[in-house]
């Protein structure tokens, strides 16, 4: 795979060093190496996310990326929320489409930036810290290896620096995706369906519940093959398994099943997330 944008840059290289192109005549344009990516269904390209700030831990285990895109050509989003509570258990997250060349647009989009090299100092200009503001997290999975940019409070006013500013113009730019690389690049996006789902269970005591509305308690399946008192950092079952329970619940549906049982005053509730499968 390295050989092919090293050939890429040899060419150029010699586009520019041959003859010169008679008076008159416009050079022909030279195209720029592509950069060689994972490519498979379950392998990340790009991965834009907030990480950190003063929340829960569950609230952080929940929280999905801006923007990932995977091998195979799969941008995944963030679908509408409705503005209700309590709000569905699973997160909306809406799919579509991206060919290689809008692929390697943003690729080389991520070069011109500086972020396929060592990350460069992304701290805060004169020592200024916000402890509460979270971490805008850029991964980029190419060349063979990862690039990981991390910079706390990106964007915020009284915060730019020159390397945080080349992140965010990235960050805008790459999250824009119709403007950035095109219509005829992209698909038509769409609901995302997991076959899979990967979730942690947390022991919680419904008495302290006492305002509307109140959680609702369901069973757990047994068939999962899934203790959920044993899930307390991140489980799997398949869409099969848990799905239809997943789908119908909501924020304050505690899943119990009576051997997870601490006492008799203690259910488990479960915070689930999408595993990144094609179904």
């Amino acid at each position: 795979m390295l050989a092919i944008p090293a050939l890429g840059a040899t060419a150029s290289l010699l586009a520019a060093c041959g003859d010169a192109a008679e008076p008159g005549t416009t050079p022909e344009p030279t195209t720029p190496p592509t950069v060689p990516h994972p490519t498979g269904a379950s392998d990340a390209v790009l991965r834009i996310a907030y990480e950190g700030g003063f929340v829960p831990m569950e609230y952080n285990f929940r929280r999905l990326p801006t923007l990932l895109i995977s091998g195979d050509g799969r941008a995944f989003v963030q679908g509408a929320v409705p503005a209700i509570y309590p709000g569905p258990l699973l997160p909306a997250i809406n799919v579509r489409t991206i060919d290689e060349v809008g692929l390697q647009i943003l690729l080389a989009l991520a070069r011109t930036e500086g972020l396929l090299a060592t990350p460069p100092d992304y701290s805060l200009p004169d020592g200024i810290g916000i402890a509460d503001a979270s971490d805008t997290v850029v991964e980029l999975y190419a060349n063979g290896t990862v690039y990981r940019h991390a910079a706390n409070a990106l964007g915020m006013d009284g915060t730019s620096t020159p390397a945080r500013d080349a992140l965010n113009r990235f960050v805008q730019k790459a999250t824009a995706l119709d403007a950035t690389v095109g219509s005829a690049h992209l698909g038509a996006e769409g609901p995302f369906a997991a076959d899979e789902y990967r979730f942690m269970a947390l022991q919680v005591d419904p008495s302290t519940y006492t305002t509307e509305p109140l959680p609702t308690v369901v069973d757990w399946p047994a068939s999962t093959g899934v203790v959920l008192a044993s899930a307390s950092e991140c489980a799997v079952a398949t869409d099969d398994a848990v799905g239809d329970v997943f789908r119908s619940a909501n924020e304050l549906t505690f899943l119990d099943r009576k051997s997870t049982r601490l006492n008799s005053s203690h259910i488990t509730i479960s915070y689930a997330v999408f595993c990144l499968k094609k179904k």
